[in-house]
């Protein structure tokens, strides 16, 4: 089965890193149209225009930086994907963008296979963390956990490990031995207890609890 195609936008004011880039981008083979902006302000402009599937940030931009241009895309066009390109390694700035609905984060100096990768698996999984990232959700100083009003149950906490082993709906589904519906009843069951808006929010739910190590 065909993979669908996408629209990616993409926000970094430094114009040699946003043009390569957008010729990377370009190159992708399930990649349908790039376009570029030179800060968050311009990017949401593009936005309003015509909705991307998804959008590659930069943290440090003039005018509107990435963090507050998460917070907008977060509250006003929820169906637009995040991925965070930075060299920013500080857990506190990952985490804030974490909780405005950016789905993962690459290093600048990643290589083009984990560019491709990390597109592909928020477009069709919702999310994409890195070791990196990983080993700072984990780190100690970040907020406490919320305690869980109702326990997760062993069938929950199966489906949330096969979410984070990056597995589709249909393969856990299988795996499990039941149907897609069901799957989709267990993981709303899973996002309301942990209060969670995505599968992002259940990912860097397993890491902290350590549920799940990368």
């Amino acid at each position: 089965m065909e993979k669908r195609k996408f629209k990616v936008y993409l926000a970094d004011d430094h114009t040699f890193v946003r043009k390569g880039m957008t010729r990377l981008l370009k190159t992708f083979e399930r990649v349908a149209e790039v376009k570029d902006a030179q800060n968050g302000k311009e990017l949401i402009d593009l936005i309003k225009i015509n909705l991307p599937d998804i959008v590659i940030l930069d943290v440090e931009m003039p005018v509107m930086n990435g963090i507050n241009t998460a917070k907008y895309i977060n509250t006003h066009f929820e169906a637009v994907k995040m991925l965070v390109l930075t060299m920013h390694t500080d857990a506190i700035i990952i985490h804030e963008l974490l909780e405005n609905g950016v789905h993962g984060f690459l290093n600048k100096d990643s290589d083009t296979l984990e560019v491709e990768r990390a597109l592909y698996d928020i477009i069709d999984n919702d999310f994409y963390v890195n070791n990196k990232v990983g080993r700072l959700l984990s780190t100690p100083h970040l907020p406490d956990s919320k305690k869980l009003s109702k326990p997760i149950t062993p069938r929950e906490r199966e489906i949330l490990m096969l979410i984070c082993q990056d597995q589709r709906p249909s393969e856990i589904a299988a795996r499990l031995q039941i149907t897609q519906q069901t799957y989709f009843i267990h993981r709303d069951n899973l996002i309301r207890k942990i209060n969670a808006r995505t599968n992002v929010g259940l990912v860097k739910y397993a890491i902290k609890e350590g549920y799940y190590k990368l």
